[in-house]
């Protein structure tokens, strides 16, 4: 190849020839001499340059000089050669890497007399490698930082990489890892601990496709704690299609499904005492129907009313019901066989289902159970309680027609045993379902008729007391019954039969005049009136006088409507939504507030809320009472809370009846709380 051939091939390469003359021994010392191609390379116009090497390190990076200039003057003094990479910056200031090699050259005695070799240009090969090394710095640290475990296989299931989270999780360190079977660094196991018959990773490498099991595994880590975990498993390809291995990507998944079994069991058990709940006890009824028409099995149903239970809550609260109600099933439990079930059915009425037990041994279990209640004694604050329960009795057998039937004649035969004088058992008999309604019409038509002759309605008030500066204290107004003789009786005994029997307006406009002529007093007395919230029930919604009747009381006693609040409950409202947004609507139009009761227990609540002209939201006591325990209901209760707040509304907890309960409806944001803990019933003043 003649010169020409070769310049063009080195100029083709962007390369040129090193070429240095040495003559006093040192490189610094020597004179550079470039081809009019190589000039280039350091951003100078093509042209023959006889340059010393002082000037050509001008070129040269700063943080480049100093080692390049001791490679090559080791090579001289040693008389080898050498090979360097380097950038220079050209004039205009850009940067570009350099490669070069040479061998030295010496005279006849040895003396080194100068350098030969080639320099070209390796810019575009160094921003590819730079590129990629930031590539791959980027997916490490992204690996190093996800939540989730990566632990990286080769072809045979060795592990090669775990990320951060994989070392923390397993307790296996990256460099002691590689190399071990994947079922060693990340061993799973099933629910009931058994090693799985094929790991995550092996399955995907012989499937050669993505694996995701639908089983609830749990990671046996190094120090032997068990983590629940979901996991995946990928292979990787090489870019000829050849399989590499595979990534398990996993994460702990212990909080999901602590959560997932709490809403399982809160779906099917009762939150105060543990026991089953009147869904699940339905559902186990069905289950023994069952197998008593295709099995002909005989089953047991006691239905049980607890005969004091209300003067203990009127007494000393919910909080002294509540812990009474958690003993007596403990006790209760005691007494049972081990197939029996406990559950609680209402606030004071407990059912239990005895399998497999003819009804001459079912009545001496039920006739143990009421005589373990009536040996029971409750001790509250220096005062103690004796009890007594009302047993009602009824077989499931061939013969029963459907769980909703045994239930209703478990019920009527539980009424039949307190109608009977209480603390006993009754048997259902075909005959005790007339003789129930019979006597329940009588009863309640002739007693809530008594209560309006001889005045014996009372009504009660509680403070919904404020906890910011959104609003200020107001009370609500509760009805009781106190008949001639015995104690009050709270409206959840006497609300359903008023309703079934056309009395509940009647009940509605006797509570709306009585506070008003209250407001009206206090008013004329010159005595600042509270705010007053109101129940209405859902006939009252219905009434197309109500409005008229309320406006006539505002105007015959001198109420200004914004001291009066009227509760409605959010089932109430749905079933005569159009009526009471037009009630609601001429009412608030006057300067009347409205408030939602038991806001949630309804399955359609936020979409109706924004069709209904409100002002308060009462949350469900159902989610307050215990969210100072339950996750759930307090996830639920700060749902409701900053939903309300968002729609401008403002929120009452009820059921609030401990400091811990009023401590988590604090700090959740709620504007007032109703309860125990913060104020106790009164009588509304004469």
């Amino acid at each position: 190849m003649d010169d020409r051939h070769l310049r063009l091939a080195l100029n083709a390469a962007r390369m040129t020839i090193w070429d240095s003359v040495i003559g006093d021994g040192t490189v610094l010392g020597s004179t550079v001499h470039w081809q009019a191609g190589g000039t280039a390379l350091l951003g100078l116009p093509p042209a023959p340059l006889a340059q010393a090497f002082a000037d050509f390190l001008t070129f040269v990076h700063p943080d480049h000089r100093a080692e390049l200039l001791r490679t090559m003057q080791d090579a001289v003094d040693q008389r080898t050669g050498y090979d360097v990479e380097y950038r220079v910056v050209w004039d205009d200031g850009s940067i570009h890497w350099l490669a070069g090699n040479a061998l030295v050259a010496c005279d006849e005695s040895g003396a080194p007399t100068g350098t030969l070799g080639i320099v070209w240009d390796i810019t575009e090969r160094k921003l590819t490698e730079q590129a990629t090394a930031r590539d791959r710095e980027m997916a490490a640290v992204t690996l190093r930082a996800i939540g989730e475990g990566v632990i990286t296989v080769d072809a045979l299931g060795r592990t090669e990489y775990l990320n951060r989270s994989a070392e923390q999780m397993t307790g296996w360190g990256n460099d002691e890892a590689r190399g071990q079977a994947i079922a060693v660094t990340l061993p799973l196991a099933d629910q009931a601990g058994v090693a799985l018959t094929e790991h995550v990773a092996l399955q995907c490498l012989r499937l050669q496709q993505t694996v995701t099991p639908a089983a609830d595994n749990q990671l046996l880590t190094r120090e032997g704690r068990r983590i629940a975990v979901e996991e995946s498993a990928s292979p990787i390809w090489s870019d000829g299609g050849a399989l590499l291995g595979a990534v398990v990507v996993f994460r702990d998944v212990s909080h999901e499904r602590k959560l997932t079994r709490q809403l399982s069991w809160n779906a099917s058990h009762d939150t105060l005492t543990g026991l089953i709940n009147r869904r699940e006890f339905e559902a186990r009824i069905a289950e023994a129907l069952r197998s008593a028409k295709e099995e002909d099995h005989v089953h047991t149903i006691l239905y049980m009313d607890l005969d004091q239970f209300k003067i203990v809550n009127d007494t000393c609260g919910h909080a002294a019901g509540d812990l009474l109600l958690q003993l007596l099933a403990r006790m209760l439990q005691t007494h049972m066989r081990h197939a029996d079930t406990l559950a609680r059915l209402g606030g004071d009425e407990l059912g239990v289902l005895l399998p497999r037990c003819p009804i001459d041994q079912a009545r001496q279990l039920a006739d143990k159970l009421r005589q373990s209640v009536r040996n029971f004694r409750f001790a509250w604050q220096g005062h103690t309680f004796e009890l007594g329960v009302s047993i009602g009795m009824v077989a499931v057998t061939r013969h029963s027609k459907s769980m909703t039937a045994l239930l209703v004649a478990a019920d009527q035969a539980c009424y039949l045993a307190k109608e009977s004088g209480r603390n006993r058992v009754h048997e259902y008999r075909e005959s005790d379902q007339r003789l129930v309604r019979r006597l329940g019409e009588m009863q309640w038509v002739s007693r809530l008729n008594q209560a309006f002759e001889q005045q014996h309605f009372r009504l009660y008030t509680q403070p919904i007391v404020g906890l910011n500066e959104r609003g200020h204290d107001h009370v609500e107004v509760l009805i009781r019954l106190q008949p001639a003789s015995g104690g009050l009786i709270k409206p959840g005994a006497f609300i359903p039969a008023a309703e079934r029997y056309d009395l509940m307006t009647a009940i509605d406009r006797w509570v709306i005049r009585a506070v008003c002529r209250h407001v009206g007093h206090a008013a004329a007395g010159e005595v600042m009136p509270l705010d007053y919230s109101i129940n209405l029930s859902g006939s009252s919604l219905g009434d197309e006088d109500l409005h008229d009747y309320i406006v006539a009381q505002f105007r015959e006693f001198r109420v200004a409507p914004h001291h009066i609040c009227f509760e409605i409950t959010e089932t109430a409202v749905i079933a005569n939504l159009m009526r009471a947004q037009d009630f609601m609507g001429k009412l608030r139009a006057l300067g009347c507030r409205f408030s939602l009761d038991d806001f949630g227990s309804g399955l359609s609540s936020f979409a109706y809320l924004k069709a209904l002209p409100v002002d308060f939201l009462k949350i469900d006591g159902v989610f307050v009472r215990d969210i100072a325990t339950n996750s759930v209901n307090r996830a639920m209760v700060r749902a409701i809370n900053e939903v309300g707040h968002v729609m401008g509304l403002r929120t009452v907890a009820e059921y609030v009846e401990n400091a811990a309960t009023l401590a988590v409806v604090r700090e959740l944001g709620l504007d007032y709380a109703q309860g125990y803990a913060v104020g106790t019933l009164q009588p509304l003043a004469a």
